[in-house]
């Protein structure tokens, strides 16, 4: 990081000093999962997220912009504190996700029904349950989600995959051989690093030789490299009733009707097992991926943010200088004016990017940028001094003939006075684009240094018709 001309050494542009100490921490969590470093990661993952909080450095405006990401930001915070897991049910239809986790609840919390697609929306219920010898503290929620194959139901799925990307587990809910939507779902998860438990639930609707082949297939063909053998459970979290004999008081018996208890058992078991071994990992590992999106959504939407407002700057800057220009018809004033603006805008810039210039720092970047600007430059300061010279000498013949020549001389002062005005703007116009340039690199120039990047923007403006642009509306604004 260099230092600006004014010999201040710039901040970091906001938050982007903290990617690197997130993503040693997220290296780290990954290695408590992995069983090679000491399990501390929770209360690294907390420092990281603070820091990362704090080095934003966003302007009011900015905070306003983007009060959801820095909401979920915070929940983030939160969630570390509180140390809270989330296991999401994910899957298809029908599936029995909202089955499972009643289950595993032991009551009935979450909508069960015969309609497809019973379950519209994330909900989520606490699952009192020990989170394991080595993992007793944390708070275990149950999320429940819409399925990904909903009929017209893309706002659906879209939630469904914004509760997946939250999950620190996940209960990947099948109930036979998978589809190609299942497989491509769990290929999805698994490349944003969630760990996830097959749950082959309903087996008891499979004769024992079926169950057992697909269970084989799921584990040998279709999930072979992305979930463990070991994470394949098989439950039947909501048993088909089947008729029993029930004996009557009076000795005689009858049939009716009756749900087997849950088998639920192993998976509980599993995931217990997951926690107490890795569920502080499991935390701080997805809170830091979380962390790490969302710190790039918000760096590259106040990136935005701030282009769109620097744009807006230099336009009406450059608009303003040429305006000035064209009215003036003192030389030296002409000069001094047009240096004034530049310098003006170059304060304001430096104040969008959050990087600190003195008025001094300001005038030596106009000076090496208009000495960038080469001949165009030269061309430009010797067309405004001989052009200001007859727009005096022109504003002095109107005076002396008594206004009798006011519509000759308006005429061409006018012509001098806009012609000017377009070479003005369009140099301020580059000179800003340039200096914007500088600020966002962290005050320098870089390995291409002044005169390319300048002379890259002179070369753009001519492309993108920005002088015939500019020359059109400052023909609206002298008119008025």
């Amino acid at each position: 990081m260099g230092t600006t001309p004014g010999g201040q050494k710039p901040d970091q542009d906001a938050g982007a000093g903290a990617l690197g100490p997130l993503l040693d921490d997220l290296q780290h969590a990954a290695d408590v999962a992995a069983g090679t470093t000491s399990p501390d990661a929770v209360e690294r993952a907390r420092d990281s997220l603070k820091a990362t909080l704090d080095a934003l450095q966003l302007t009011p405006e900015e905070a306003k912009a983007m009060a959801p990401e820095l909401a979920r930001l915070r929940e983030l915070a939160v969630k570390l504190d509180e140390t809270t897991v989330e296991i999401v049910a994910f899957g298809m239809v029908s599936r029995g996700k909202s089955s499972v986790l009643n289950a595993l609840l032991g009551r009935d919390l979450f909508e069960v029904g015969a309609t497809h697609g019973t379950t519209v929306r994330r909900s989520t219920q606490e699952w009192a349950e020990s989170g394991g010898g080595g993992f007793p503290e944390a708070r275990l929620i149950l999320v429940d989600t819409p399925g990904i194959d909903e009929v017209g139901g893309e706002v659906r799925e879209a939630q469904a995959r914004d509760a997946a990307r939250r999950a620190d587990l996940i209960l990947f809910v099948v109930s036979g051989d998978m589809q190609r939507i299942e497989i491509d779902a769990l290929i999805e998860l698994r490349r944003h690093k969630k760990p996830i438990l097959l749950v082959f639930n309903q087996v008891d609707r499979y004769p024992d030789a079926d169950r057992d082949a697909i269970h084989a297939m799921l584990e040998d063909e279709r999930v072979k490299g992305f979930v463990r053998p070991e994470d394949v459970v098989l439950c039947a979290a909501r048993p088909d009733p089947v008729l029993v004999k029930v004996r009557t008081p009076d000795g005689a018996t009858r049939t009716e009707w009756e749900r087997p208890a849950p088998l639920i058992e192993p998976l509980k078991v599993r995931i217990l097992d997951v926690l107490e071994r890795e569920g502080k990992a499991l935390v701080a590992l997805n809170t830091l991926l979380t962390a790490g999106d969302l710190h790039a959504e918000i760096l590259e939407r106040k990136v935005r943010i701030r282009e769109d407002a620097a744009n807006r700057l230099i336009w009406n800057y450059s608009l303003a200088k040429g305006a000035a220009v064209a009215l003036n018809p003192i030389p030296v004033a002409d000069l001094a004016g047009g240096l004034a603006v530049d310098v003006a805008m170059i304060l304001a810039l430096s104040r969008v990017y959050g990087i600190p210039l003195s008025r001094s720092a300001a005038v030596r970047l106009v000076r090496d940028m208009s000495l960038a600007l080469g001949a165009t430059g030269l061309i430009q300061v010797a067309t405004r001094l001989v052009g200001s010279g007859v727009k005096a000498s022109m504003a002095g013949l109107t005076v002396m003939s008594g206004g009798l020549a006011a519509p000759l001389t308006a005429l061409g002062y006018g012509a001098i006075g806009l012609t000017q005005a377009v070479a003005s703007s369009s140099a301020s116009y580059v000179i800003g684009r340039a200096a914007g340039t500088y600020l966002r690199q962290g005050g320098q120039w870089g390995p291409r240094g002044v005169k390319t990047v300048v002379q890259e923007l002179l070369a753009q403006a001519k492309a993108d018709s920005i002088v015939d642009r500019l020359r059109d509306e400052l023909k609206s604004q002298l008119k008025r």
